[in-house]
Protein backbone atom coordinates (compact mmCIF):
# COMPACT_ATOMS: atom_id res chain seq x y z
CA UNK A 1 0.00 0.00 0.00
CA UNK A 2 2.83 2.80 1.09
CA UNK A 3 4.67 1.32 -2.50
CA UNK A 4 1.43 2.38 -4.27
CA UNK A 5 0.77 5.92 -2.37
CA UNK A 6 3.88 6.75 -1.04
CA UNK A 7 2.93 9.89 0.31
CA UNK A 8 0.55 8.29 2.66
CA UNK A 9 0.69 7.79 6.35
CA UNK A 10 0.32 4.40 7.60
CA UNK A 11 -1.93 3.96 10.88
CA UNK A 12 -1.24 0.78 12.65
CA UNK A 13 -3.58 -0.53 15.50
CA UNK A 14 -1.56 -2.74 17.16
CA UNK A 15 -3.89 -3.13 20.20
CA UNK A 16 -3.34 -6.73 20.17
CA UNK A 17 0.37 -7.09 19.76
CA UNK A 18 1.13 -9.32 22.65
CA UNK A 19 -1.67 -11.58 22.03
CA UNK A 20 -0.40 -13.17 18.82
CA UNK A 21 -0.87 -17.42 18.75
CA UNK A 22 0.90 -17.37 15.45
CA UNK A 23 4.55 -16.62 16.97
CA UNK A 24 5.36 -13.92 13.89
CA UNK A 25 3.95 -10.85 15.09
CA UNK A 26 5.96 -7.83 13.76
CA UNK A 27 4.50 -4.44 14.25
CA UNK A 28 4.43 -2.57 11.17
CA UNK A 29 6.82 0.70 11.39
CA UNK A 30 10.23 -1.50 12.04
CA UNK A 31 9.08 -2.51 8.04
CA UNK A 32 9.10 1.13 7.09
CA UNK A 33 12.10 2.97 5.86
CA UNK A 34 11.09 6.22 4.79
CA UNK A 35 6.94 6.22 5.01
CA UNK A 36 5.43 7.37 8.60
CA UNK A 37 3.78 5.20 10.54
CA UNK A 38 1.85 5.44 13.32
CA UNK A 39 0.84 3.00 15.37
CA UNK A 40 -1.77 3.14 18.14
CA UNK A 41 -1.96 0.77 21.35
CA UNK A 42 -3.75 0.66 25.05
CA UNK A 43 -4.13 -1.45 27.65
CA UNK A 44 -8.40 -2.71 26.96
CA UNK A 45 -6.95 -5.46 25.48
CA UNK A 46 -3.36 -6.78 26.49
CA UNK A 47 -4.06 -6.10 29.79
CA UNK A 48 -7.48 -7.18 30.29
CA UNK A 49 -8.57 -3.45 31.47
CA UNK A 50 -11.28 -2.34 29.30
CA UNK A 51 -13.28 1.22 30.26
CA UNK A 52 -9.58 2.18 31.84
CA UNK A 53 -9.23 4.65 28.71
CA UNK A 54 -5.66 4.80 28.49
CA UNK A 55 -3.98 4.22 24.91
CA UNK A 56 -1.29 5.67 23.15
CA UNK A 57 0.25 6.89 19.61
CA UNK A 58 4.16 6.33 18.73
CA UNK A 59 5.11 8.80 15.52
CA UNK A 60 7.23 6.74 13.11
CA UNK A 61 8.52 9.48 10.68
CA UNK A 62 12.07 9.23 9.39
CA UNK A 63 11.02 11.71 7.07
CA UNK A 64 10.04 14.16 8.65
CA UNK A 65 6.35 14.61 7.31
CA UNK A 66 4.35 14.60 10.24
CA UNK A 67 5.06 18.04 11.99
CA UNK A 68 1.94 19.16 11.53
CA UNK A 69 0.29 16.28 12.69
CA UNK A 70 2.57 16.14 15.93
CA UNK A 71 2.25 20.07 16.38
CA UNK A 72 -1.90 18.97 16.51
CA UNK A 73 -1.47 16.20 18.98
CA UNK A 74 0.83 18.30 21.18
CA UNK A 75 -2.04 20.77 21.32
CA UNK A 76 -4.57 18.35 22.34
CA UNK A 77 -2.47 17.11 24.95
CA UNK A 78 -2.61 20.69 26.39
CA UNK A 79 -6.24 19.68 27.25
CA UNK A 80 -7.50 18.80 30.50
CA UNK A 81 -8.65 15.59 29.63
CA UNK A 82 -6.81 12.39 30.44
CA UNK A 83 -7.37 9.19 32.53
CA UNK A 84 -7.23 8.97 35.60
CA UNK A 85 -3.96 9.71 37.90
CA UNK A 86 -4.95 5.61 39.83
CA UNK A 87 -5.00 4.14 36.04
CA UNK A 88 -1.76 5.71 34.82
CA UNK A 89 0.16 4.65 37.60
CA UNK A 90 -1.76 1.35 37.12
CA UNK A 91 -0.44 0.71 32.90
CA UNK A 92 3.29 2.20 34.43
CA UNK A 93 3.30 -1.08 36.64
CA UNK A 94 1.84 -2.57 33.91
CA UNK A 95 4.49 -1.15 31.29
CA UNK A 96 7.75 -1.92 33.28
CA UNK A 97 6.54 -4.99 35.57
CA UNK A 98 6.86 -8.43 34.80
CA UNK A 99 5.22 -10.54 32.28
CA UNK A 100 4.99 -13.98 33.02
CA UNK A 101 1.07 -13.18 34.45
CA UNK A 102 0.77 -12.68 30.59
CA UNK A 103 1.60 -15.52 28.93
CA UNK A 104 0.25 -17.62 31.58
CA UNK A 105 -3.22 -15.62 31.01
CA UNK A 106 -2.74 -16.21 26.57
CA UNK A 107 -2.18 -20.00 27.74
CA UNK A 108 -5.53 -19.71 28.74
CA UNK A 109 -7.18 -17.57 25.94
CA UNK A 110 -5.21 -20.12 23.85
CA UNK A 111 -6.65 -23.20 25.09
CA UNK A 112 -10.48 -21.37 25.05
CA UNK A 113 -9.72 -21.08 21.15
CA UNK A 114 -9.16 -24.55 20.50
CA UNK A 115 -11.85 -25.76 22.10
CA UNK A 116 -14.01 -23.09 20.36
CA UNK A 117 -12.49 -24.64 16.72
CA UNK A 118 -12.75 -27.95 18.22
CA UNK A 119 -16.74 -27.82 18.42
CA UNK A 120 -17.41 -25.56 15.05
CA UNK A 121 -15.75 -28.51 13.21
CA UNK A 122 -18.07 -30.88 15.06
CA UNK A 123 -21.16 -28.97 13.94
CA UNK A 124 -22.98 -29.26 10.65
CA UNK A 125 -23.88 -25.72 9.36
CA UNK A 126 -21.15 -23.51 10.85
CA UNK A 127 -17.08 -23.35 9.73
CA UNK A 128 -14.19 -21.27 11.12
CA UNK A 129 -10.71 -20.21 10.10
CA UNK A 130 -8.02 -20.60 13.48
CA UNK A 131 -7.38 -16.78 14.84
CA UNK A 132 -4.30 -16.18 14.68
CA UNK A 133 -5.03 -13.78 17.82
CA UNK A 134 -7.19 -11.53 19.96
CA UNK A 135 -9.90 -13.34 21.44
CA UNK A 136 -12.52 -13.37 18.55
CA UNK A 137 -13.45 -15.60 15.96
CA UNK A 138 -15.64 -14.76 12.82
CA UNK A 139 -17.32 -18.06 11.52
CA UNK A 140 -19.40 -18.67 8.53
CA UNK A 141 -22.32 -20.02 8.29
CA UNK A 142 -22.93 -22.75 5.93
CA UNK A 143 -26.75 -23.85 6.83
CA UNK A 144 -28.79 -23.23 3.66
CA UNK A 145 -31.23 -21.57 5.88
CA UNK A 146 -28.91 -18.65 7.93
CA UNK A 147 -25.67 -18.96 5.41
CA UNK A 148 -27.64 -15.44 4.42
CA UNK A 149 -29.56 -14.22 7.08
CA UNK A 150 -26.75 -13.58 10.00
CA UNK A 151 -28.61 -11.03 12.02
CA UNK A 152 -31.95 -13.35 12.36
CA UNK A 153 -29.51 -16.58 13.42
CA UNK A 154 -27.92 -14.15 15.78
CA UNK A 155 -31.66 -13.39 17.24
CA UNK A 156 -33.43 -16.59 17.36
CA UNK A 157 -30.35 -18.27 18.75
CA UNK A 158 -30.74 -15.95 21.11
CA UNK A 159 -34.65 -16.30 22.18
CA UNK A 160 -34.04 -20.18 21.50
CA UNK A 161 -31.03 -20.77 23.71
CA UNK A 162 -29.50 -18.00 25.20
CA UNK A 163 -27.03 -17.52 23.48
CA UNK A 164 -25.33 -13.87 22.24
CA UNK A 165 -23.66 -13.62 19.33
CA UNK A 166 -23.02 -10.62 17.18
CA UNK A 167 -24.35 -10.61 13.74
CA UNK A 168 -21.36 -10.61 11.29
CA UNK A 169 -23.38 -8.08 8.98
CA UNK A 170 -23.18 -5.13 11.43
CA UNK A 171 -19.24 -5.37 10.55
CA UNK A 172 -19.82 -5.08 6.83
CA UNK A 173 -22.79 -5.77 4.38
CA UNK A 174 -20.08 -7.45 1.98
CA UNK A 175 -17.47 -9.20 4.01
CA UNK A 176 -19.84 -10.12 6.97
CA UNK A 177 -22.95 -11.03 5.80
CA UNK A 178 -23.53 -14.93 6.68
CA UNK A 179 -20.87 -14.74 9.42
CA UNK A 180 -21.21 -14.70 13.33
CA UNK A 181 -18.60 -13.22 15.95
CA UNK A 182 -17.90 -15.07 18.96
CA UNK A 183 -15.78 -13.79 21.82
CA UNK A 184 -13.64 -17.00 23.09
CA UNK A 185 -12.83 -15.41 26.81
CA UNK A 186 -15.13 -17.38 28.71
CA UNK A 187 -14.77 -20.46 31.10
CA UNK A 188 -14.42 -23.26 28.99
CA UNK A 189 -17.33 -25.11 30.98
CA UNK A 190 -19.43 -22.06 29.32
CA UNK A 191 -17.88 -22.19 25.96
CA UNK A 192 -18.56 -25.95 26.04
CA UNK A 193 -22.63 -25.24 26.48
CA UNK A 194 -22.71 -22.87 24.37
CA UNK A 195 -21.75 -24.84 21.57
CA UNK A 196 -24.05 -27.56 22.96
CA UNK A 197 -27.04 -24.91 22.23
CA UNK A 198 -25.95 -23.79 19.13
CA UNK A 199 -25.92 -27.21 17.89
CA UNK A 200 -28.96 -28.10 19.01
CA UNK A 201 -30.42 -25.02 17.17
CA UNK A 202 -28.73 -25.56 14.48
CA UNK A 203 -29.80 -29.40 13.88
CA UNK A 204 -33.14 -28.59 14.94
Amino acid sequence: MARKWPNCTVVADEIYDRMDFTGHKVSIASRSIDVPVITLNGVAKVYYAPGWRIGYMALHDPSNRLDSVRDGIERLLRSRLCASTPAQHGYLAGLTGGKEWMHEYNAKVLARRDLCIQRINAIEGIEVEAPGGAFYMFARLTHPKWMNNDKDFVLNLLHAEHVLLVHGSGFSKEYGIGHVRIVYLGDLEILDEAFVRIERFLTS
